[in-house]
């Protein structure tokens, strides 16, 4: 198991968000650090770890109960996030685009229906998200992105690139930022 060599290090964050760092603190380091460099150095997408995190409750610990969620705050998903980035900052950062980035973007911007349709699978695992944000010349400066969503008939054409999606070979379920106004 990782230890906190630390123990001064003590920020009181409370019991329910001590018992989720224990939690996955253990989780981390039986099902994540073992698998670390393998990860990294055969840059191999780790997606039965999503079924697994999804399981814990990982994927959704800010989203609504209705869809799976835990309702718990963003302390509590920077705890998580701090212990599986801790067994290691690849998944670590693939789990924060997943569940801080994708999840969190439809449960705060999302109607009913996108909800519906798109977090239970989120938060279960049965699905990795990302959000399609950087581009060319715009790096993540959503001022300067260029990417334009036009409207046509019931939907939008997506015009333009979108590059340095983490998780984006591997996603399901992708939030994609675009203008509708390009002078906007």
């Amino acid at each position: 198991m990782i230890t906190n060599d630390f123990p001064a290090l003590d920020f009181n964050l409370g019991e329910t968000a001590d018992m989720l760092r224990d939690s996955v603190r253990s989780f981390a380091a039986d099902e994540i650090a073992p698998r670390a460099a393998d990860i990294d150095e055969l840059n191999d997408f780790p997606a039965d770890l999503w079924t697994k995190m999804g399981n814990l409750g990982l994927l959704g610990i800010t989203a609504d109960e209705a869809y799976g969620g835990a309702a718990m705050g963003y302390r509590e998903h920077v705890v998580a996030m701090e212990e599986i980035s801790r067994a290691s900052a690849s998944v670590g950062l693939s789990y924060g685009a997943h569940s801080n980035l994708c999840v969190n973007q439809i449960q705060l911007n999302g109607n009913d229906e996108q909800k519906q349709r798109y977090l239970p699978k989120l938060i279960s695992g049965d699905h990795v998200g990302a959000l399609a944000m950087s581009e060319p010349g715009a790096g993540s400066d959503v001022v300067a992105m260029r990417l334009r969503a036009d409207k046509k008939g019931d939907g939008y054409v997506l015009n333009g690139t979108k590059m340095w999606i983490t998780n984006g070979p591997n996603a399901d379920t992708l939030v994609v930022y675009a203008k509708t106004d390009p002078a906007a």
